[in-house]
């Protein structure tokens, strides 16, 4: 375990140090103490499970697939950017000319997170209004700042305010990774983002079987019932994560 001071240290100096080098390349332990999503920092889980959150490795193949496709990258659920951050170092890496959108409210879960729990589910510690509340758009700025990355821009504010802003804005996406865990976020994603998908592009689920977000479930199959997309699985690592093809 690297100490405090140690830690302070790294996150301080390390970035412009290795902002050019493949993250494929980085050790372990930097990933997790720049707190950036690294291939080397995924833990394989001892059984298949969709638990979770979808691990780099699954993003970096979904990016891959779509490289060619007209549109940008929709990153729904950025946190505190490790994975916004991973594949935006990834893109610039591999000289993909690609946007993310990362949208988040960057306080947590709304007021009404709390209509969820009436569909059953596991228990969760962040299952509730402002569940997920330990960030800020100026702390993830400043990580996404500090490895000069352009092609990142943070959309903050809850989704039913943010989308209405953009829908007159000529967007096109290629991919999209949506970790939301919410009944009413899933639904708002689907509906804007859906018609903006390229055709071949991928929505990727982050919490589709994942025993504590049940919304996320009866979003995505009342969304696609009638229509010609089916859901799909990728594994890796042993994590199991749920997409759908534009057709």
């Amino acid at each position: 375990m690297l100490k405090k001071a140690v830690k302070s240290a790294v996150r301080r100096v390390a970035p412009p140090l290795v902002r050019n080098r493949p993250i494929q390349d980085w050790p372990g332990w930097l990933g997790r103490t720049l707190d950036v999503k690294v291939p080397a920092a995924v833990i394989h889980k001892p059984q298949l499970s969709p638990m979770g959150n979808a691990n780099i490795n699954i993003l970096i193949h979904m990016i891959d697939r779509t490289r060619n496709l007209p549109g940008d990258i929709a990153d729904c659920g950025v946190f505190r950017g490790g994975s916004t951050v991973g594949m935006g170092l990834y893109l610039r890496q591999q000289g993909i000319a690609k946007r993310i959108y990362g949208f988040d409210s960057f306080g947590g879960f709304p007021e009404e997170a709390n209509a969820d729990m009436h569909l059953g589910g596991a228990d969760n510690e962040d299952r509730h209004a402002h569940g997920f509340d330990t960030t800020s758009v100026d702390a993830v700025q400043q990580k996404i700042d500090s490895f000069r990355l352009r092609n990142v821009e943070l959309v903050p504010g809850f989704f039913h305010q943010t989308f209405p802003a953009l829908a007159a804005k000529n967007l096109a996406f290629s991919f999209a990774h949506l970790d939301v865990n919410l009944y009413d976020s899933y639904k708002s994603c689907l509906e804007f983002f859906y018609p903006r998908l390229s055709k071949g592009g991928i929505v990727l689920f982050d919490e589709y079987n994942d025993p504590p977000w049940p919304g996320c479930n009866k979003a995505v199959d009342e969304f696609l019932q009638g229509r010609a997309e089916r859901l799909e699985l990728c594994e890796m690592d042993n994590y199991q994560k749920w997409y759908f093809v534009k057709q």
